[in-house]
């Protein structure tokens, strides 16, 4: 409050941020998401790094209502999801280098597509990320522990990739890229 008060969006954006994340730790879910919502209604106006501050409220809002695991969580993710997507390549244009949650992002689209039964669309997203990643070596070995978790969370989360039943050759795909990270990091 202190933050709104006195017109210190930067503040307020980052006690939601870090408020609403402890919250979501604690299952206190529906205290955590109004915070995070705050944080997101806050980014567009602070002071500071606009982007970074909507990018990681979208972030924490997307994967606390996924947690939280309401009927209706793949409709409410959606639009953040999308909107997620497109700042971050607006970000990516803007600096003229990929934006590191651009991968992540496209992991969050396709876990929406997988909730909607679009399992072609989110093959596909997995396929873009296969390909921004192999598009970007130098960003993604600057960011390997952040691209290896974002490969493991696809890994984890999208039925396409479950080895019973997903689709055999980006599996395969999939498994190759982090056996490259894995390889890097080694």
């Amino acid at each position: 409050d202190l933050g709104a008060a006195h017109g210190f969006f930067s503040l307020e954006c980052r006690a939601c941020l870090q408020l609403g994340q402890i919250s979501v730790e604690e299952e206190r879910y529906d205290e955590g998401i109004a915070l995070l919502l705050n944080a997101l209604a806050a980014a567009p106006l602070n002071e500071e790094d606009k982007t970074t501050y909507e990018l990681s409220a979208l972030s924490r809002l997307m994967e606390a209502v996924w947690v939280k695991g309401d009927l209706n969580a793949v409709d409410q993710v959606e639009p953040l999801a999308l909107r997620f997507k497109e700042a971050c390549k607006a970000e990516s244009k803007k600096t003229g280098r990929t934006c590191v949650m651009e991968f992540d992002s496209l992991v969050a689209t396709a876990r929406v597509h997988e909730g909607r039964e679009r399992f072609q669309e989110a093959a596909k997203e997995v396929r873009a990320l296969l390909a921004l990643l192999k598009k970007n070596e130098t960003l993604v070995r600057e960011n390997l522990q952040d691209c290896t978790d974002c490969l493991r969370e696809a890994s984890f989360e999208l039925f396409i990739l479950e080895p019973e039943g997903g689709e055999k050759e980006l599996i395969k795909a999939v498994a190759a890229e982090l056996a490259k990270l894995r390889e890097w990091g080694a």
